[in-house]
């Protein structure tokens, strides 16, 4: 079955960008760190999000181990429900590391600017 795509989803405007080398280089290295092609790297960038690059293997080892100390609390609750808070917790803890770690980021250009970084 295929899907249609929108208008708005039809990618059908090429662009030319003219990079030396180490610029290339520098394209490459972005986007192969945040597990995107060249082009969808720039495309993240375009809808004012910053990639981030893939968490190392010990970002993994530590979430396993929250995981771990959750599911250590969950197993407490019917002796002691002030656990279910800790659980709570943990696992706001875990979705907000998870976020901030390996989703893009939002950014303004208008905030960027103001700050002179642009």
């Amino acid at each position: 079955m295929s899907r249609e795509k929108s208008e708005k989803d039809v990618r059908n405007v090429p662009i030319t960008v003219r990079l030396n080398e180490e610029e290339h280089e520098k394209l490459k290295q972005c986007a192969a760190a945040c597990g995107l092609s060249a082009a969808g790297f720039m495309r993240q960038l375009c809808k004012g999000t910053a990639p981030q690059p893939q968490p190392e293997k010990e970002f993994w080892e530590l979430l396993n181990t929250l995981y771990e100390v959750h599911s250590a609390f969950k197993k407490c609750v019917p002796y002691y429900p002030t656990a279910a808070e800790i659980c709570k917790e943990i696992e706001d803890f875990i979705l907000e590391l998870q976020q901030k770690t390996t989703l893009p980021q939002r950014f303004s250009v208008e905030v960027l600017t103001e700050q002179g970084a642009v």
